[in-house]
């Protein structure tokens, strides 16, 4: 019986097997679906004007406070030397609102300037001589046309010079 049990297990699985290698039947007719168009509704766009910001700043400090600005002013020296001697010279042409500088370079001894008129007084602020020490200078700043003379000192005799604004 075992003989006929193991042949009819083979025989069986022979069928399924065989029934596995069978061409597949033909499938099924089925109706495909049929596709229906949709219908979707929109708004028509609404437009809406540009809107335009317009940003003003204003700079606004409080408690300005103006700064001051140096402006250049022309200067020309004259110097007084060891030698006695004046350089460039004791004459002078500047333009208006030039500073001039009397510059002492003697280390033996002060030099002196001396207004010869009251015009040239108003300026040195004296009619008395003003000295000037060695490594000392005096400066003015002649701001009116004219001629400024004066007297040099402790030279002798004495030189003249003169400022001449142009």
């Amino acid at each position: 019986m075992k003989k006929l049990s193991v042949v009819l297990a083979i025989l069986f699985i022979g069928i399924l097997l065989a029934g596995c290698t069978s061409q597949p039947a033909a499938p099924a007719a089925t109706t495909a679906p049929t596709a229906v168009p949709t219908v979707v509704a929109t708004a028509a766009p609404i437009t809406e004007p540009t809107k335009e910001v317009v940003v003003v700043v204003v700079n606004k400090t409080a408690n300005v406070t103006p700064t001051v600005t140096e402006t250049m002013i022309p200067t020309y020296t004259i110097t007084f030397t060891q030698d006695l001697n004046i350089i460039p010279d004791a004459t002078a042409y500047v333009k208006v609102g030039t500073k001039v500088v009397w510059a002492n370079t003697d280390p033996y001894k002060p030099h002196s300037i001396q207004a010869d008129d009251v015009q040239t007084g108003a300026y040195f602020g004296t009619m008395n001589p003003v000295e000037i020490p060695y490594g000392g200078s005096y400066s003015v700043i002649f701001d009116k046309v004219g001629a400024f003379d004066y007297t040099t000192g402790p030279f002798q005799p004495a030189t003249e010079g003169k400022i001449v604004v142009q």
